[in-house]
């Protein structure tokens, strides 16, 4: 008989805009986008980073802060989740709405391309008046 065994990895929220991979060391920090009318926060793109390191998508996450009013630390939600689950969402904060959970849609090929160019070309369109259509893949 056969069974199989499940992972869990925690993670360790460090403010609103680092998250850790205890185990691994592994960190995505978002402190250069705080100052942004909508921001989301670390966890899933940490989830992203680490099933593109081979980790199991079934593996749970259990996700801990640390505690202010005495040593240790404190689960931030009620259970855990898995990796996919979190790695196919995104927690999004605005300015006029609370937390909530979206979604992840991946920016089009062309968009990463020219982000990693550098390429200004629409930012200066738009600074000009002209309207652009954009089409969301998702």
């Amino acid at each position: 008989m056969t069974s199989l065994l499940t992972v869990c990895h925690t993670i360790e929220l460090i403010g609103s805009h680092i998250a850790r991979h205890v185990e691994s060391g592994l960190t995505i920090d978002l402190t250069s986008r705080r100052n942004r009318s909508t921001t989301k926060g670390p966890i899933s793109p940490l989830c992203r980073k680490m099933l593109e390191e081979g980790h199991s998508p079934a593996d749970r996450v259990h996700i801990i802060r640390k505690s202010l009013d005495h040593d240790g630390h404190i689960p931030v939600f009620k259970r855990d989740r898995s990796l996919k689950v979190w790695a196919d969402a995104d927690c999004v904060e605005s300015e006029t709405k609370s937390v909530r959970f979206v979604k992840y849609c991946p920016l089009p090929d062309t968009v990463k391309a020219n982000y990693a160019r550098g390429a200004t070309r629409g930012r200066v369109a738009a600074a000009e008046g002209e309207r652009r259509s954009v089409v969301s893949p998702c």
